[in-house]
């Protein structure tokens, strides 16, 4: 997709206004060259040309005035455009589900949404210069045509011809500017491996430079690609600008020749005529590589959001208010399947037979890695069905003997807060519309953060804490979302020895006495054996449940 055909589709004012005012601007510029030229002629005369000169300040009034509407126009309506285009992607990013979303990549998202929309910002003022560019460029023709035809048709078969050989290798352009995002989109994935994986770079000194040397590869690569595509491109420019030399040149030495009828004045009537439009067309060709830049963008833009659209189910139906409760969930004959893309290996999480209910403690216990995927364990796995993020691919899941599927999944999902391994801290309390201050308050202290953040205005004075800290602020953020299922993966794994011995037999127990519901994993063996609470413990190998146990009262 074109950008122009970007702009047609999304834009919001009257695009036919901005054409009329963009040809008034065209046509202002052709007045005040018609202007100049007869007021030229006058002087030669001895003479001055009132009518001239009143409509060199008419024309001259009329270009400062269409080049303010059609600058600011343009600008505002390309941001408009951006600002659409970028909540529109993210509000199909939130609207997708995980596995697809996982499948394309933070890179491309992120590039789409910071690097693509500044690029199209870039064309604002080229979309301006454009239009009324084409209209100067339409009149002045037609000026030159009706001074000389033969310098027309010179014009048209010059120019002509530079146009088609100018476009013999768009396509191969295009193609490699597409390249170079793409390449663009895995640096920067490689920048978040950097970032993300810091400490575990820094432990190892051959992971460091593998890492690197991937990083070097990649920058490299898309480095040679744009190099090639804008040496080319400026080729072109260089191309394109000796055309219209060559016209200039033809028509002040070869129309003389050929023609008897045209007098020297009218020749440099048109030369002149042609210098003041050249100024244009090289301010054309000059934006050929940004043009191009906001094609290439708007055409990734595109691309995309229909993979983002066909992410989110056909049917959604999106609960209004968290549901209060349920009495039973269920997992009947559940499979899930994973094909990594590199190794073609197909990776299953299950069958499982499952039945949690309503105020149920559950720990999930088992080797790291136990669904042998590259996407996690076989128990996160596990979790992530549960919680409605991932979609089996046979078997069904149900809550009070509602089928969990596109229409009801949202429905299902409100019933449960979740802190996953790699879970994420909100800077303000979305979400939660009226936290009870006492009650927030309150947790802060219990979980030992009440010197170190605080809730003011929906917002947390500060999410500079560690590890363990995190963990127990995400846990309070859970409890104040009031959700009857609450899922714990690892969440101890961070805490001091002290903090995780409260976790398990002081707020596990006071959680199953209130009736919420747990489902947790967990490594920690000897404080399982050791709670005094009635428990169920699942143990999963290989991506399927191969033992449950349940205990009563530490036993």
């Amino acid at each position: 997709m074109s950008f122009f055909t970007l702009v047609r589709r999304e834009m919001y004012g009257s695009l036919n206004r901005l054409v009329v005012i963009s040809a008034l601007g065209g046509i202002s510029t052709a007045a005040i060259l018609t202007a100049i030229n007869s007021g030229a002629q006058a002087a030669d005369s001895g003479e001055v040309s009132l009518w001239s000169a009143a409509l060199f300040v008419v024309a001259l009034f009329l270009f400062i005035k269409t080049q303010h509407y059609i600058l600011i126009t343009a600008t505002a309506e390309i941001e408009a455009i951006i600002h659409k285009l970028r909540l529109r992607l993210m509000d199909h990013v939130r609207r997708s589900e995980l596995l697809p979303l996982e499948s394309i990549g933070r890179g491309e998202i992120v590039g789409a949404i910071t690097k693509e929309t500044a690029t199209l910002t870039q064309m604002s003022n080229t979309l301006a210069f454009a239009a009324q560019g084409g209209v100067l460029i339409f009149f002045v023709a037609m000026y030159v045509a009706y001074l000389s035809l033969l310098a027309f048709a010179l014009s048209i078969i010059i120019l002509g011809i530079a146009a088609v050989l100018f476009h013999a290798k768009s396509r191969e352009l295009a193609m490699a500017s597409h390249q170079a995002s793409n390449l663009e989109h895995r640096l920067f994935d490689r920048l978040m491996d950097l970032l993300n994986g810091f400490k575990e770079v820094r432990l190892n000194t051959a992971r460091s430079d593998a890492l690197f040397d991937d990083i070097l590869e990649v920058s490299r690569a898309a480095a040679n690609i744009k190099i090639r595509a804008q040496s080319e491109t400026f080729k072109r420019m260089v191309f394109l600008q000796s055309a219209l030399y060559a016209l200039l040149g033809t028509i002040a030495f070869a129309v003389p020749t050929f023609s008897g009828a045209i007098g020297a004045e009218s020749v440099t009537k048109t030369i002149t005529a042609l210098v003041f439009v050249v100024g244009t067309c090289f301010g054309l060709v000059q934006a050929i590589p940004i043009m191009s830049a906001a094609n290439t963008a708007a055409d990734n833009i595109e691309r995309l959001e229909a993979r983002l659209l066909a992410t989110i189910p056909s049917i959604e139906v999106r609960a209004i208010e968290p549901s209060r409760g349920f009495q039973k969930i269920e997992f009947r004959n559940v499979v899930f399947r994973y094909l990594d893309k590199w190794s073609d290996a197909v990776f299953q999480v299950g069958p499982i037979d499952f039945t949690l209910q309503s105020g149920d403690l559950v720990f999930i216990t088992g080797g790291n890695g136990s669904g042998k995927s590259t996407f996690g364990s076989g128990k996160s796995t596990f979790m992530k069905l549960l919680c409605g993020l991932y979609k089996p691919d046979s078997g069904e899941i149900t809550f009070d003997g509602v089928r969990v599927n596109d229409s009801t999944r949202q429905a299902y999902r409100e019933l449960i807060a979740a802190i996953f391994p790699d879970y994420h801290l909100f800077e303000k309390l979305y979400g939660v519309p009226d936290p009870d201050p006492a009650e927030v308050d309150s947790l802060l202290r219990q979980f030992r953060l009440s010197d170190k953040t605080h809730l003011t205005d929906h917002q947390f004075s500060t999410l500079d804490l560690s590890a363990g800290q995190r963990k127990r602020l995400a846990l309070i953020v859970s409890l104040l979302e009031k959700r009857p299922l609450l899922l714990l993966d690892e969440w101890a794994a961070d805490q001091d020895p002290e903090f995780r011995r409260k976790f398990y037999y002081d707020l596990l127990p006071e959680l199953k006495r209130t009736g919420e519901t747990v489902v947790a994993i967990s490594h920690d063996d000897r404080y399982l054996d050791e709670m005094d609470v009635p428990a169920r413990r699942l143990r999963m190998e290989d991506g399927r449940i191969v033992a449950q146990q349940t205990v009563e009262n530490g036993g």
